[in-house]
């Protein structure tokens, strides 16, 4: 049977053990969590995911190192661990949280099995809607899970409530910067426009691949620090992006409707760079 444990501090546990104290779990809320993806037993662009653990761990003061490494090395032999473990030999979406008790830092990995297809393309597409009830605020490290946990856990809430799979988050200018766990691009012409850090959006692990799959798709990645809702509104295409999922067309915002040519382009691009990723660390 597949599933049913999960890797804490390096030692294995099953999924209805109790592990934690009532301690553990008021500190877990002060730390962060993140997801990811991994495909025949690999995390999947490792070294970038590795990165960005390490960064958004700083900026709530805790140093990975031992734990998680920029090369990906660590976080590699983890997920092998737990994937093995739970028998998910196909493609996984891996969970991982970080917190800090007494002296140690904690790391939990848990993994699901999810469709493989190294971040195959979902269709028809997304409805989604805009946020409103709360903004988010720019800050210094606005760009971390660490620092936005409460608005999307009620950005979280809302979709539920409107039954739909992701909404878009809008920053205290009432600039689109972020989604639920992820981000966006928006299209035009041959321009394919990205929040800036400056919007106050989070940025994904694999947000670098994504541009990269935008230029050898033909088009030219932008970055834009106000994104109104009319910007949307009136794109030619809008995508979602985060790094379980890869890139998500969307069929609809609110009432506009879009096409998806050049999404659909250019999340075969990044499908592509995921399978060499995974096929340059058999060679390594």
């Amino acid at each position: 049977m597949k599933g049913g444990y999960f890797l804490f501090n390096g030692r294995f546990y099953k999924e209805n053990e109790s592990v934690f104290t009532l301690a553990d779990l008021q500190q877990c809320s002060e730390g962060f969590s993140e997801f990811f993806r991994a495909e025949s037993n690999e995390v999947l662009f490792a070294a970038a995911v590795s990165a960005h653990l390490i960064a958004t761990a700083g900026t709530i003061g805790i140093d990975l190192t031992g734990l998680v490494d920029p090369e990906g090395k660590l976080l590699r032999k983890d997920v092998s661990r737990l994937l093995n473990k739970n028998k998910l030999y196909l493609a996984a979406k891996i969970d991982i949280q970080i917190y800090q008790s007494d002296n140690q830092i904690n790391m939990l990995l848990s993994a699901q099995e999810t469709e493989r297809g190294f971040y195959p393309i979902q269709e028809p597409g997304l409805l989604l809607s805009f946020y409103l009830e709360q903004l988010k605020a720019v800050q210094p490290f606005s760009a971390y899970s660490a620092s936005c946990g409460f608005i999307r856990q009620a950005a979280r809430r809302c979709a539920e409530e409107l039954n739909k799979p992701n909404l878009v988050i809008l920053n205290m200018e009432g600039s689109a910067c972020e989604t639920i766990d992820g981000s966006f691009a928006c299209l035009e012409n041959e321009n394919v426009i990205f929040p800036a850090k400056s919007s106050g959006g989070y940025r994904c692990a694999i947000r670098e691949q994504v541009m990269q799959s935008v230029k050898e798709a033909g088009f030219v990645p932008l970055e834009k620090e106000k994104i109104s809702q009319d910007d949307l509104l009136q794109a030619e295409e809008l995508f979602l992006f985060d790094s379980c999922n890869g890139i998500q067309k969307v069929l609809g915002l609110e009432d506009r409707r879009y096409f998806s040519t050049k999404t659909h382009l250019i999340a075969e691009k990044f499908s592509e760079l995921a399978r060499k990723d995974r096929e340059e660390k058999d060679k390594g």
